[in-house]
């Protein structure tokens, strides 16, 4: 697969298109085409298969994570801020991946939700950095970083489960943003009340 292609970039768009809003499953390859007002051989040309198409959409997805997450920490100094623009960011672009394309993903091509998986996990375990530098400034309260990231980490990991998003009937964002809640804010009442009169 070459890079920055741009007859491979067209097919990319397209196919996120219909994936996104169909999931895997149900899109094929003549409506990708179609799409496109290209043949078909042409498509094949550059991905051998709707999986690998897929894998193709994965793995642009995961560059534009990294792209994304790399120029908020960039422009970014305050641990909070780069904490809760890298989530903001997640939201937004994660968030229409679930309700299709990856609760089938999870199904039918296995191999290739264990990898973005593995990516996931990464990404997140790159938040204890954070938490220790936000510590050291005052800005978070003393924790040990490993456990709260590992806690974290736990939790998304529940929570983006898209058999577990279908059966609880949940967003990704609503289940994100429950997570992000009951991580910065734990489960005590009479504890949050406390911060909000203060």
């Amino acid at each position: 697969m070459k890079n920055n292609d741009p007859i491979q970039e067209k097919i990319l768009n397209a196919a996120e298109k219909r994936m996104i809003k169909f999931g895997f499953r149900k899109v094929t390859m003549d409506e990708i085409a179609a799409d496109l007002h290209m043949s078909k051989n042409t498509i094949y040309k550059i991905f051998v298969s709707k999986e690998d198409l897929a894998r193709a959409l994965i793995k642009r997805l995961q560059q534009q994570l990294n792209r994304g997450l790399n120029n908020i920490e960039k422009t970014q100094k305050d641990p909070l801020t780069i904490f809760s623009d890298s989530v903001l960011f997640l939201r937004k672009l994660l968030g229409p991946w679930f309700e299709h394309f990856f609760r089938e993903i999870s199904i039918e091509l296995p191999s290739v939700w264990e990898e973005f998986l593995h990516f996931r996990n990464e990404k997140i375990l790159s938040i204890r950095t954070l938490i220790q530098k936000g510590a050291e400034r005052g800005i978070f309260r003393q924790v040990n970083a490993s456990i709260a990231t590992e806690a974290y980490l736990g939790a998304v990991k529940a929570v983006t489960n898209p058999r577990f998003l279908q059966e609880e009937n949940l967003t990704f964002e609503q289940a994100l943003d429950a997570v992000l809640d009951l991580w910065a804010h734990g489960i005590d009442i009479k504890r949050k009340n406390r911060k909000a009169k203060t």
